[in-house]
C-alpha cells in the first residue's frame, strides 16, 4: 500500500484513538460520533504552484458547542524539513479561509529530531519585529518511548510503537509483543490487518533477526502473534492476486486496442486497393474481393496498390 494512502486510511480508521493517544485533553471536548472526513482537500503548494492533497482533514463537532464545529488537520511527513513550518501555516490559512472554522493543526514525523510530542512555531518578522506567530502540534514518533505506547490500552499505541525507540527490548521481542497486542484487540479483521501492516512496514528485521523471529513464532506462547502474521500475509497475498488480475485486465485491454488499431489499418488498405482496382479494371468479382480480404500483410497490400498503376489486367495483378 502506498505510504500516503496507508496513513490516510490509518488515521481516519483510528481517528478517535489518535486524538486520545496524543491529545487527551482535546479529545474530551470532541463528539467523535459526528466526525466527518473532508476528502480530497487540495491546495496549490505555495510558492511552487504544485498541487498538494492534504493527508487528513476531519470536521468534528465539540461537545459544549463552543466553538460548535472545528477542523482537525493532520499531516504525515517522512522527513523533518525546515520548510514544514511555513507549509503548515499556509495550509492552516487556506483551510481557515475556505471553511471559516477553527483549525487544530498537527504534523506527525516519521523521522527523528522533533523530540517526541511538542509544539512547533512559524514566525514572520518585519523590521526586526514579530508580526505573526503560528503554533501547531508536532508528534515525532521515533523520539517517543516504545515501551510506554506498547502497553497503551488504546490499540493504535502498540502499532505506532513500531516507529518508536526502544531501550529495554530487542526488535524481535518488540515485534512479537506488538503483534500479540493486536491479536488480542477484539477489533474486526480489516482494522487488525491495517495495524499489522504498520508493524510489518516499519519494523523490518535483518536476516538474523528474521530467523530469531520465525524460531520464536513456533513457540506455543506466541500463537496469537503467529495468527496475526497469518492474517496479514493472507490479506497481502490476496491483494497481490487482485492487483495481478487488475494489471492483466489492463494489459489485455491494451493488447485489444493494439489489435483493433492494426486490423483497422489493414481494413483501410484493403478498401483502398479494391477502389483502385475497380477504377482501373471495372467491377471486380466476389472471388477477388475475398482473396483481398484474406490478405493480412500490410506490406503486401501496399505492393498491390502500387502495382495497379502499371498492370494491364487483373490477371497481371496476381490476385
Amino acid at each position: 500500500m502506498p505510504h500516503d494512502q496507508l496513513w490516510k486510511q490509518l488515521l481516519w480508521a483510528f481517528f478517535q484513538d489518535f486524538m486520545v493517544l496524543f491529545f487527551e485533553d482535546v479529545a474530551r471536548e470532541l463528539d467523535f460520533e459526528k466526525a466527518e472526513l473532508l476528502d480530497k482537500e487540495q491546495f496549490t503548494d505555495l510558492p511552487t504552484g504544485k498541487r498538494r492533497e492534504l493527508d487528513l482533514v476531519v470536521k468534528v463537532r465539540t461537545k459544549d458547542g463552543n466553538p460548535e464545529i472545528v477542523l482537525i488537520h493532520v499531516e504525515v511527513e517522512r522527513k523533518r524539513r525546515a520548510a514544514m513550518a511555513r507549509r503548515m501555516w499556509e495550509y492552516y490559512s487556506l483551510l481557515r479561509l475556505r471553511h471559516r472554522l477553527p483549525v487544530f493543526p498537527v504534523v506527525v514525523y516519521l523521522s527523528p529530531g522533533a523530540g517526541g510530542a511538542n509544539e512547533e512555531t512559524f514566525e514572520e518578522t518585519l523590521f526586526g519585529r514579530c508580526v505573526h506567530r503560528f503554533c501547531y502540534a508536532a508528534i515525532g514518533l521515533p523520539d517517543l518511548p516504545a515501551e510506554r505506547y506498547l502497553e497503551s490500552p488504546i490499540i493504535l499505541g502498540p502499532a505506532l510503537s513500531a516507529l518508536m525507540r526502544s531501550s529495554g527490548m530487542s526488535r524481535v521481542e518488540h515485534k512479537l509483543r506488538a503483534l500479540g497486542r493486536l491479536a488480542r484487540a477484539g477489533i474486526d479483521e480489516a482494522r487488525q490487518s491495517l495495524l499489522a501492516h504498520v508493524v510489518g512496514t516499519y519494523m523490518e528485521l535483518s536476516s538474523s533477526e528474521e530467523r530469531d523471529f520465525e524460531r520464536l513464532m513456533s513457540d506455543p506462547s506466541h500463537e496469537e502473534a503467529r495468527e496475526m502474521v497469518n492474517i496479514f500475509e493472507q490479506r497481502g497475498i490476496q491483494k497481490g492476486i487482485e492487483q495481478g488480475i487488475e494489471r492483466g485486465i489492463e494489459q489485455g485491454i491494451e493488447k485489444g486496442i493494439e489489435r483493433g488499431v492494426a486490423e483497422g489499418l489493414l481494413q483501410g488498405q484493403r478498401r483502398v486497393l479494391v477502389t483502385l482496382l475497380q477504377r482501373r479494371f471495372g467491377r471486380i468479382t466476389s472471388e477477388v474481393a475475398s482473396r483481398i480480404e484474406a490478405i493480412t500483410d500490410s506490406g503486401r497490400l501496399d505492393e498491390l496498390a502500387t502495382r495497379v498503376l502499371d498492370a494491364a489486367s487483373l490477371e497481371e495483378m496476381g490476385i
